[in-house]
């Protein structure tokens, strides 16, 4: 099958990993593969599976010469990563090209402009139950044109083995930088932990419109040479292995697949409630819990894992066998294909 893959920008987000996970994957399984997207460090990863990757042009007559390229590639099927930036684009380009479009969505969606661009695509991809819900019963699509489809997770047997805590530990968090994080409450429980015994580091990885903001509220608290901001580099691998413990904080969702994708690499890891995270873990000591909006009970989870460090050994080598079990890459591959497919079948028939 020929598919056209489109994305916003290819930063570190959720949707940028998703897409690097599926293009891989259909393109190990025989499918050809072509991006569109809004440019991003993560290009030359794309680039370098040997697949043409366009930037998504401003001017009118490149947005033409591109459609040109695309027509002769002649995808049977258009697959949004999610996002407003994708879904934009695949609206038009779905047009433009006659052909039917997938959008995926990670989390809630906040404006009825996105949701009035969602109903009109071929088949809505949700990563679990919750979602399905939400656009069924709150913004009135469709629920035959969705399918849930759960995350994939590649976990490797040797690489991936508990870390442990050596040195100074360095506790992280990673994610797009934008309101409704709870970023904040990552910020002032890293403010009291740095009072307790032992010497401690922090990051924020991720980029985003908020990171003014967040840089001044860190200030506020003293925590500068103690936090630092950084852009993740295009490399999950590396991301994860740059933290010895990781808190993901967030009141609506969209950090599910930083979850999953810490746990599968061994790092203990500390979430809020909220969200996708409980229907992605439905049994306890995999991670440790802590109520949205209380960053004193998250310095508290993370004060008693560094302390023991037997249960946070504990904890990660629950998490890699959970997300091999009941993420593995080969299911969402085969239920994408399987969608891809009859989506196909039914555009030509």
């Amino acid at each position: 099958m020929r598919l056209l893959v489109v994305s916003g920008r290819l930063d570190w987000s959720v949707p940028t990993t998703y897409a690097l996970s599926m293009v891989r994957g259909l393109l190990q399984r025989g499918h050809e593969i072509q991006m569109v997207c809004r440019g991003g460090v993560f290009m030359p990863l794309f680039r370098s599976l040997g697949i043409e990757v366009y930037e998504n042009p401003a001017s009118w007559l490149a947005r033409r010469k591109m459609q040109g390229f695309l027509q002769e590639f002649d995808p049977h099927l258009i697959h949004a990563t999610g996002g407003p930036g994708s879904l934009r684009i695949s609206n038009r380009l779905s047009t433009a090209l006659d052909t039917p479009f997938v959008h995926t969505v990670h989390s809630w969606l906040r404006s009825e402009r996105s949701a009035r661009s969602t109903r009109s695509a071929a088949a809505v991809v949700v990563v679990n139950q919750d979602l399905r819900e939400h656009l069924v019963n709150e913004l009135g699509i469709v629920k035959d044109k969705i399918r849930v489809i759960p995350y994939g997770i590649e976990v490797a047997n040797s690489d991936h083995e508990p870390k442990g805590f050596s040195g100074i530990p360095v506790i992280g968090t990673v994610g797009r930088l934008e309101k409704g994080r709870r970023l904040d409450d990552f910020i002032e429980a890293a403010a009291i932990l740095r009072k307790t015994s032992g010497d401690k580091m922090f990051t924020i990885l991720g980029e985003g419109p908020d990171e003014t903001r967040l840089r001044g509220f860190s200030k506020s608290l003293d925590m500068d040479g103690v936090l630092t901001f950084a852009a993740p580099p295009a490399d999950p691998d590396s991301v994860y292995r740059a933290v010895d413990l990781l808190m993901l904080v967030s009141d609506w969702g969209g950090s599910g697949l930083h979850l999953l994708e810490g746990l599968a690499r061994g790092v203990p890891t500390i979430a809020t409630g909220g969200g996708e995270i409980l229907s992605l873990l439905g049994e306890e000591g995999i991670c440790t819990l802590v109520k949205p909006g209380d960053p004193e009970a998250l310095a508290e989870a993370g004060r008693e894992l560094l302390a023991d460090p037997e249960k946070a050994q504990r904890q990660a080598s629950k998490g890699i066998e959970h997300v091999r079990e009941h993420f593995p890459m080969r299911t969402m591959l085969d239920k994408l294909e399987a969608l891809h497919e009859n989506l196909s079948t039914q555009s030509t028939s």
